[in-house]
């Protein structure tokens, strides 16, 4: 590693490995040194676009011919914990596509290996830079809630349309919590942030499968959550339209929702609350219709939901380069993969 730049291998160049690329082709804090896939057409397809100084279809040999500081690992999840391990071992920061693992036990198994590395490993949790997230996040830091009391989270997403609930492939998702085992940290990570959620709390609810489609072994989720301070509920739903991933924050002053597919803000608090009610409604209107034409620029310019991707590379990046406190940390990546653990426990044994 030079003193600011880093070198940096992509292991894994199907679909998300081409929201990874984009940044580190282009940004100076990176070279581009190798990308590797199983598939050679996938691997010659993505370094040839954005540059790679090789192509490798053996991730053992990219690691040893190129001696990265640092990897991405962009693989299924089930393929995570033994490249992770190699990359570890070759002496290569780590940053792995979420769900890094299946249970905390092997979430926890892997940090502590990347601490007897003398590395960094760190899951992927792209939403904490996303526009809406930042706002609620500054707004809950300037009291705007006053003390957070609830926090709502739903993700409507027809994902059996994809590999997930693809019949014509054979088994089933390999996670625990099946199809919505993949989204499930997004939903978890994002509720812990805005909620301050302790360690000790309830979960009630359902995990189940209702369309019906044996691939994705669970499609539906619906938990509650409690620890005496603040409450919530996380939702994941295949059969509601249109597509929303809605966040409402709920507190002592006032409430705030928001979607991360469409992005707005309405925010209710005093005065504008009661008989001055209308007022609000006004404020919030005009909100929404500046909110309908950024969202068409932002469509325009292509500043989709993955926005927040890149904002987290670079903050892992200089953390690295300059040594400090990375963004995210083993102890809130094991707190994810905890809840995550007790909203499979829901999941119906059959």
């Amino acid at each position: 590693m030079s003193q600011d730049r880093l070198n940096v291998a992509v292991i894994g160049c199907g679909a998300i490995a081409y929201e990874h690329l984009p940044f580190v082709a282009g940004t100076p804090l990176a070279r581009l040194a190798a990308v590797c896939d199983m598939s050679p057409a996938l691997a010659t397809a993505a370094g040839e676009r954005f540059g790679a100084a090789v192509i490798h279809t053996d991730a053992a040999a990219m690691l040893s011919d190129t001696r990265p500081d640092i990897v991405h690992v962009l693989t299924p999840p089930h393929t995570h914990d033994a490249i992770v391990r190699q990359s570890l071992a070759a002496g290569a920061h780590v940053i792995c596509e979420k769900p890094m693992t299946g249970t905390e036990r092997e979430t926890a198994e892997l940090l502590a290996a990347a601490d007897v590395a003398g590395r960094k490993l760190v899951e992927s949790r792209n939403l904490l830079w996303n526009d809406p997230v930042i706002t609620l996040r500054r707004m809950i830091a300037d009291g705007k809630f006053g003390r957070v009391a609830e926090c709502d989270i739903l993700l409507s997403l027809d994902f059996l349309a994809g590999p997930f609930g693809d019949r014509n492939l054979a088994g089933t998702v390999d996670l625990p919590g099946g199809a919505i085992h993949d989204f499930m940290p997004h939903l978890v990570y994002t509720f812990q942030v805005l909620t301050g959620l302790g360690d000790d709390y309830e979960v009630r609810g359902f995990l189940q499968n209702r369309s019906g489609n044996p691939r994705a072994r669970y499609d539906h989720l619906d938990a509650l959550i409690d620890d005496g301070t603040v409450r919530g509920r996380l939702r994941i739903a295949t059969d509601a339209y249109p597509e929303a991933f809605r966040v409402v924050v709920r507190g002592t002053e006032g409430t705030a929702e928001t979607d991360l597919y469409n992005p707005y803000l309405r925010y209710d608090a005093a005065p504008n609350v009661g008989k001055r009610a209308p007022f609000g409604q006004i404020a919030n209107g005009r909100k929404l219709a500046r909110a309908g034409w950024a969202n068409l620029r932002n469509k325009i310019m292509q500043h989709g939901t993955m926005h927040g991707l890149p904002r987290m590379i670079e903050a892992i990046y200089r953390a690295i380069l300059d040594g400090t406190a990375m963004p995210i940390t083993p102890g809130e990546m094991i707190a994810t993969a905890r809840l995550c653990d007790r909203l499979v426990a829901l999941g119906d044994p059959r």
